[in-house]
């Protein structure tokens, strides 16, 4: 009884203290296999360079490219413009390459991104989002399961703040203080049961969210900060509360039981 609680999709939450800001300069987020920029912990002349990066707004990225991860196109690692992966035998990219945004996305400067298991994220100054990469269980949020080579922007209605991504599964704030979620949420990860229009039916045969759906049992938390582990999630409130929601067999909700 204990465990179906813990994994029923309604967070949990823990209060802790701290001091973010001495947690240093970060942008983007580490991927299992690849990567997107990330400047963490930097001495004085590195971040410099960081703000050199913010201030073009390009995303650089790297590392293995098998379900279009890195966003390069039918250039990197064998993704195909039709979305399509090109399989495990992807090559893998060792140096960061500018990520280009075509069509209505041209000319955007990314603010934050966001690396999960095979897919990722972005967040353009104005708030638009952006997914590219592994399309299975709808972590893309795009809709449907299909893998996306190059950027999409997401169909969310308003403006994001901060993005997170999960093993197969993403998290969004907005500028109003809304959390949505969408992928894989079989372990109660999304914190939301979502509607039927925005669900399908997975290649392993479980539903999955394909589009994003708003978390309303943290509807007036005011969100601060949002990440997700392989099948958890966090979110820390204004207040400084800490939600947690998802898997718990290790107790990495921190709930003090597993």
């Amino acid at each position: 009884l204990r465990r179906k609680q813990l994994r029923a999709p309604r967070p949990s939450h823990t209060r802790l203290r701290g001091d973010a800001g001495r947690c240093g300069e970060m942008w983007g987020d580490a991927c299992r296999d690849g990567g997107l920029l990330t400047v963490a912990l930097l001495s004085p002349s590195l971040r410099a360079q960081a703000a050199s990066f913010r201030a073009t707004g390009g995303l650089f990225t790297f590392g293995a490219d098998e379900h279009g991860q890195l966003g390069r196109g039918e250039d990197a690692g064998g993704g195909r413009p039709d979305g399509s992966s090109a399989g495990s035998g992807a090559a893998r990219r060792l140096t960061p390459a500018r990520v280009a945004l075509a069509g209505g996305l041209a000319g955007g400067k990314v603010a934050s991104a966001a690396g999960g298991r095979s897919h990722s994220l972005a967040v353009l100054r104005g708030g638009r989002l952006l997914a590219f990469g592994c399309g299975e269980a709808g972590r893309l949020g795009l809709g449907d399961q299909r893998d996306r080579p190059t950027p999409s922007a997401v169909p969310l209605g308003e403006a994001v703040a901060m993005t997170a991504a999960g093993g197969a599964h993403s998290l969004a704030t907005t500028a109003g203080g809304r959390v949505y979620a969408f992928g894989d949420g079989r372990q109660g990860q999304l914190g939301v049961e979502p509607p039927g229009h925005a669900t399908a039916m997975s290649a392993t045969g479980h539903r999955c969210c394909v589009l994003p759906a708003w978390v309303e049992a943290l509807a007036a938390i005011s969100p601060r900060a949002v990440a997700c582990g392989g099948d958890f999630s966090l979110v820390v409130a204004h207040d400084g509360s800490l939600y947690s929601f998802g898997a718990n067999s290790f107790g990495q909700l921190g709930l003090g039981c597993a």
